[in-house]
């Protein structure tokens, strides 16, 4: 068996997983703990720690796994670290850090940061990016924090490394400026949120305030590339010491949001060759409810910074508009207020219920109710609560129709934000692609086509980063593009969602406008 190999890094775990290079199928999966630390006040991801437990998963492979073709990293956000001369990672000499994305700065960073982007509005409109996002969310004021607050470790540094290219590095064996240099200003760079491009011209233009940053110009190569290219392949002692077989190709890998893409936009225009070419929503339903456009043109409106949109991008670096809601966050919240009183919450399909709920429109839950929702999403100002109560917990079944519309009304609100185009069809993946009550809810409330994937043993596929990362290694290795590798061997099918129609119908937009009222009358930003 030929497999591909996928380290993930994530904000919450870390994860290696094994796919058939063949049908794509994912054959071997371990998880543990992302490793952080602090040191002298500053959160760090311990990088070595964290490609010594990757070794160390790929050393206790069975035997039948261990003829590899490819390794393809995935990087949350805009993670990465400072590479010195010596191919060390170099924040802290000998222990392999490097500063986490969740690292807040001070006042005087966020203010000279304000001073060099100007107007949120038009910082937003050239770089995609909301300007007051906290701390190193936004790359950019990654390097005015190092130019501000640590400028002797600056100065000596090399290059700096998205986490994908710091991964491949370490696969390169530990050749971290060779991957930098190689892989260029992979697409993480320019992944438009972080500030470092502008969107209105061609992938890896800079933007005008990273301009304005003498570390982004020394340290971030100009030249962009794509995360399918080959970087080289890993040493032969290294793979021997690892116990695998053949020449291992090593490709930059990329951000997790963006390698979720791939696998929709392979299968969806192989199932539906008459739709080839043409933009699709992607709504991603976890945690975090991303709804991205696909394709098209880029649209922003101009208030999208107060509403937590923001453009990612494509492997080609084309921009994807992105809209945000902690859809998932507020679904597990309002489960837990119901499962301490007792109850179990959960339920099906139950119709007659979900019409006497949006016949009477006397009982929301306003989104934002889960505190780590706060200052987030289209409606940032709100913190929202429970209308009715009594009605609310008088019914487990209830509860859970309501939390499953304010999850809708809510998605369905980002995606009027950021499409024009009333013709362009639905893909769900994510933990809300296993409730088809949410689909249908979503077909509903948008009027457009909603689909579902399933592979070949019937179940919704719901992870597609790592498939999406896959994807990438199998195109690196056969020199082709992500879109054209082909995906029949994970026999995916999609299913339409019927909406509801009717009176149903009806009593469900009313039910949107009695819950958007509440909205006005409650912080609506």
């Amino acid at each position: 068996m030929e497999t591909i190999i996928v380290p993930v890094d994530g904000a919450s775990n870390i994860k290696l997983e094994l796919l058939d290079f063949n049908t794509l199928t994912t054959i071997f999966s371990r998880v543990t703990e992302t490793p952080v630390k602090e040191v002298g006040g500053l959160k760090y991801n311990c990088t070595g720690e964290e490609c010594l437990w990757f070794d160390h998963s790929i050393s206790e492979l069975p035997e039948n796994m261990r003829s590899v073709r490819v390794i393809a990293p995935v990087a949350r956000g805009v993670s990465g670290g400072l590479v010195g001369p010596d191919n060390t990672l170099m924040e802290v000499p000998g222990k392999e850090l490097t500063l986490s994305y969740t690292q807040e700065y001070s006042n005087a960073v966020e203010s000279a940061f304000h001073n060099l982007a100007g107007n949120e509005c038009e910082f937003f409109l050239e770089t995609g990016s909301i300007r007051d996002f906290p701390g190193s969310i936004t790359l950019i004021k990654r390097f005015l924090f190092e130019e501000m607050e640590r400028p002797e470790l600056l100065s000596r540094a090399e290059c700096f490394g998205t986490y994908g290219t710091l991964l491949s590095g370490h696969f390169l064996g530990g050749d971290y400026l060779r991957a930098v240099r190689i892989a260029g200003n992979e697409h993480s760079y320019w992944m438009c949120h972080t500030g470092a491009r502008n969107i209105n011209e061609k992938p890896g233009t800079p933007s005008s305030i990273s301009k304005k940053i003498k570390s982004f110009r020394k340290l971030v190569p100009r030249q962009p590339c794509q995360a399918y290219i080959q970087l080289g392949y890993m040493p032969h002692e290294q793979a021997e010491s690892l116990g695998i077989a053949g020449d291992l190709l090593v490709i930059p890998g990329g951000h997790d949001t963006c390698l979720s893409h791939i696998p929709v936009m392979s299968t969806f225009y192989q199932a539906f060759e008459n739709k080839a070419g043409t933009p699709v929503i992607h709504v991603e339903a976890g945690s975090w409810t991303l709804v991205a456009q696909i394709g098209g043109e880029v649209e922003l409106p101009q208030d999208g910074y107060k509403r937590d949109i923001l453009v990612q991008g494509t492997v080609d670096g084309h921009p994807v508009v992105t809209a945000r809601y902690g859809g998932g966050n507020d679904f597990k919240h309002i489960k837990g207020l119901v499962e301490t009183r007792g109850y179990r919450f959960g339920g099906g399909s139950n119709e007659k219920m979900l019409e006497a709920i949006i016949q009477d429109s006397n009982c929301f839950v306003l989104p934002n109710i889960n505190p780590v929702n706060h200052l987030t999403g289209p409606f940032p100002g709100l913190k929202g609560k429970i209308i009715n109560k009594q009605e609310f917990f008088g019914n487990p079944e209830k509860a859970f129709i309501v939390a499953n519309l304010t999850t809708t009304i809510t998605t369905a609100y980002q995606i009027d934000n950021i499409v024009r185009d009333r013709n362009l069809d639905i893909v769900i993946t994510g933990g809300g692609s296993r409730d088809p009550y949410f689909g249908k809810l979503l077909a509903t409330l948008t009027g457009k086509n909603v689909y579902v994937m399933y592979d070949r043993n019937g179940n919704a596929v719901t992870e597609t980063t790592t498939l999406g990362a896959a994807i990438t290694g199998k195109a690196a290795w056969l020199n082709i593009h992500p879109y054209h590798v082909d995906v029949s061997g994970l026999g995916v099918t999609y299913n339409r969602l019927q909406p509801f129609k009717g009176e149903i119908e009806r009593k469900l937009q009313h039910y949107r406008k009695c819950f958007m009222e509440e909205l006005e009358k409650n912080v609506f930003t």
